[in-house]
């Protein structure tokens, strides 16, 4: 673990302080395909993006104090959507982004988060499928 400056929560969990955390979310599709991101906490939206193939976008912050920071991100393809969490108080994802970089890849069976510390892709959401638009009769 690198932090220099750590709290041990009254549950005995390590909360980084002043850690400054990367996340990344990538375009893992095939096909050519383009990714559309829509990413945000509650202080802070990151805006609409769309991903070329093998691009990616990311930004960079610090816990606030309470160590509450939460954010989501709605991504869309072609066909399928998903909205999930991409950061959150939580030691396992911590270990995971090796304390610094959280890196999740949208791929054509759902979205990874890559493991850092297995050094793997591991599976973390199903895509769901968008609802089809009711054409007017």
């Amino acid at each position: 673990m690198s932090p220099s400056w750590l709290i041990i929560s009254a549950n005995g969990n390590v909360l980084p302080l002043f850690i400054k955390w990367h996340v990344y979310i990538v375009n893992g599709l095939s096909n050519n395909m383009t990714l559309f991101i829509h990413c945000q906490s509650s202080d802070n939206d990151m805006g609409n993006h769309n991903l070329s193939p093998a691009a990616n976008f990311s930004w960079s912050f610090r816990t606030n104090f309470f160590h509450s920071t939460v954010f989501s991100c709605y991504i869309r393809k072609d066909d399928a959507q998903a909205t999930f969490k991409v950061f959150w108080q939580d030691p396992v994802l911590f270990e995971r982004c090796k304390w610094k970089n959280c890196i999740w890849i949208a791929k054509d069976d759902g979205i990874y988060i890559r493991d850092f510390q297995n050094e793997q892709d591991e599976f973390q959401y199903q895509w769901e499928a968008l609802a089809e638009v009711a054409e007017n009769n």
